[in-house]
This record gives C-alpha cells, structure tokens and sequence, in this order.
C-alpha cells in the first residue's frame, strides 16, 4: 500500500507541474539548498529546491508564483523519505492581497521552512486572502487535505486573523476545524528573523528561522509534539 501511495503521489505531482508550467515560463528566481537537521524523526538530510517568477500588476501590485519542495532522508529509517512539493501563486493589487498553493507530501505542510512532521500521504491545497488598511490589516486563511490512504480522510483548517506593522509584521491567528488553536508570528522588516508560536489542541508549539544574508545559510530550531527541531541549510 506504502509503494502505491507513493506512485500516485508522484502522478499527480507530474501532473500538477506539467499543467501549472506554462505559469513559470520566464524564470526570476531560482535556488537549491541543503538542509540538514534533527527532527522528530531523527537526524535528517536531504535537497530542496525553489523556482519563482515575479512580474508586476500595475503600478501598486505584483504575481508572484513558484513551484518548490524538498525531499529528507531521516537517519533512522532507510525505507521513509519525507517529501513535500508544491505551487503557489501570490497576487497583490492595492491594498488586497490573496495566495493559492496545491502540493502533494507525505509530512505536514512546512512552518518556517522545512521544520516538519511525518504523516500519511496526502493531496492538499491552502489559501488566503487579506486586506491592508495602513499599517492594520485582517485576512483568512484555509487548509484542507485529502489523505491518500483506505480511510481517505480529510481534514481542513480555518484560520482568521489579524496583522499590523511595528518594526516588522505581527499576526495573531486563531485556528478552527478538526483543530482548534491560536498562533503568534512574526516577520523582521529583512527578513532576517521570523518566528511563529502556537497552541492547537492545548499543544504547544514554537518555531524560530534567523537567515544570514551575508552568507548563503539559515539556521532554525523548533519546539512541537513535546520534541526539538533544529536545522542548518547551505544555499548554493
């Protein structure tokens, strides 16, 4: 069932690439990354990769799309490689913002970059929409995913929210559906720093990103499900 799973994880992930490519025919931004961490499963290494266009909207607005992913081989299991990919576009026109991203994996979807969690494979989508007023702004972000397993299950999130800038972006989230949590994160203007803590299901959870743009590399270290994250990725 495991083989199967994967084989179809990689149809549709072929398919979502062929039919998104068009999107991405003038290439702005490119990078491959080594990360290199411990998790919860272990140690773990392993190659991601990004590819993004940027082109403006007018003169106050910008689309923004991409494909990115990442494959990781933990330590302690040869027959388990962690896998998420995905593609997204990003619209902002005045003050009203709005994101879409479709990917397939095997791991939760990533927070703060590849700080993940191991689950079953599953197709997914996630979206969001904002609105600016000044320095004050609200928005509501969903998640929703189909598990590619007997069961079929799905699951989603609902998450309205509410962000201001002071020295740098601060949201505060609350999270309903078949979780109910509340978050805080944060953005340094450089986006040197970033940093998001969370309660969902009266678990804690805390994730910390510091980038070096003097130096192609990025340090992280995490706290989720009562255990350590932390990992190092080289650029190149």
């Amino acid at each position: 069932m495991r083989t199967r799973s994967r084989w179809l994880l990689v149809i549709i992930l072929v398919v979502l690439v062929l039919g998104l490519s068009p999107i991405w025919c003038v290439q702005a931004f490119e990078a491959e990354d080594l990360p290199f961490g411990f998790g919860n499963n272990g140690w773990q290494a392993g190659l991601s990769l990004t590819q993004e266009n940027i082109k403006p909207l007018g003169f106050f607005g910008y689309e923004k799309t991409g494909i990115g992913g990442f494959l990781l081989q933990p330590g302690d299991d040869d027959d388990q490689v962690a896998s998420w990919f995905g593609g997204h576009k990003q619209v902002l026109v005045g003050n009203i913002g709005y994101t879409l991203e479709l990917f397939v994996a095997n791991t939760q979807r990533p927070i703060l970059s590849t700080f993940i969690n191991n689950v079953e494979p599953h197709i997914g989508a996630y979206g969001e929409f904002n609105r600016m007023y000044g320095d004050f702004g609200h928005g509501l972000a969903g998640t929703a995913q189909l598990f590619v397993n007997e069961l079929g299950q799905f699951e989603y999130s609902i998450s309205p929210y509410v962000q201001f800038t002071r020295q740098g972006i601060w949201r505060f989230s609350i999270s309903l559906g078949d979780a109910f949590g509340f978050g805080l994160s944060y953005l340094e203007p450089m986006e040197k720093l970033k940093f998001d803590v969370a309660v969902v299901n009266e678990e804690l959870s805390f994730h910390v990103l510091l980038s070096m743009p003097e130096r192609p590399t990025t340090f992280g270290a995490g706290w989720t499900e009562n255990k350590i994250q932390a990992f190092i990725r080289y650029s190149f």
